[in-house]
């Protein structure tokens, strides 16, 4: 029988585990942000150290993710190995569950709209292990607030999972050209029926939780509750929910860039649902 809702994971096999804290920058498996604690070796295990296998195919070093004045650096880089990338992903320790999140990011080379066409920039809810299945078949409780990656169909998506769904529970857009910075919002909530909520929404700009503009100033929003076969996949919080946020720069099966990526997350809030 399946372990639902495990969050062993976490504690102690890479936060306290010796063998994984030799990855990370002085031995520190956190990094500080916007007053709270990151994990920053997520991806290590005892079989492959910092080498994830695909879809990654790359190291998630821990080095190189950079505290810097504006927020924290996440970085694509070559690796001492012929074909191997060093990317970052960031995991908030705090389990926040239902409410409003906000994130705010620069694309270091100039433009989101030019982000390499192999990179992806992501912040999504994700939750390692299996959730029972009255959470419905998005088992993993991932919601995806914001990919940036090039496709056929436009630069960015607002994603739910899994993917294969019918209907396929994505909706596409475009980074505007010239956009340096970007707000990433989603409100995760019940309504007053009780029916589960996801809306998304994309800001160019840094904006806050207090200043938030309204729908119609956003380049993109999305409110998938909407859609008969899609809102089921819309995933529930419960007291052994043990999904997070996620923040990383990759590299989809590990396909090289042109040269180094580099996205600064320069805020973060969040306002648990009323």
């Amino acid at each position: 029988m399946a372990n639902y809702d495990d969050d062993s994971y976490f504690q102690p096999s890479n936060t306290k585990n010796p063998e994984a804290l030799k990855y990370c920058p002085g031995g520190n498996p956190f990094i500080t942000f916007a007053g709270r604690q990151w994990w920053i070796n997520y991806h290590w295990t005892q079989r492959s150290g910092t080498w994830a296998d695909e879809p990654f195919k790359s190291i998630f070093d821990p080095k190189i993710i950079q505290r810097t004045d504006k927020g924290v650096r996440l970085q694509i880089l070559p690796s001492d190995q012929p074909n191997v990338w060093r990317t970052s992903e960031l995991v908030l320790m705090d389990k926040l569950g239902y409410g409003e999140y906000l994130v705010t990011a620069e694309a270091d080379g100039g433009s989101f709209s030019n982000l390499d066409a192999n990179a992806i920039f992501g912040a999504f809810l994700y939750q390692y292990s299996e959730a029972p299945p009255s959470n419905g078949p998005n088992i993993h409780r991932e919601i995806d607030f914001l990919e940036v990656l090039r496709s056929g169909v436009g630069n960015a998506q607002f994603t739910l999972q899994p993917y294969d769904n019918n209907p396929h529970p994505v909706n596409f857009f475009k980074i505007p050209p010239g956009t340096n910075a970007i707000t990433i919002y989603n409100h995760w909530y019940k309504d007053p029926g009780f029916n589960l909520v996801s809306y998304f929404a994309c800001y160019a700009g840094k904006w806050s939780l207090g200043n938030l503009p309204p729908r119609e100033a956003a380049f993109a929003w999305w409110m998938p509750s909407n859609q008969e076969g899609i809102k089921r996949l819309i995933p529930n919080h419960t007291d052994t929910s043990c999904e997070r946020l996620h923040l990383n720069l990759w590299l989809m099966h590990g396909a090289a860039p042109s040269g180094p990526q580099s996205v600064t997350v320069t805020g973060f809030e969040f306002q648990p649902a009323s």
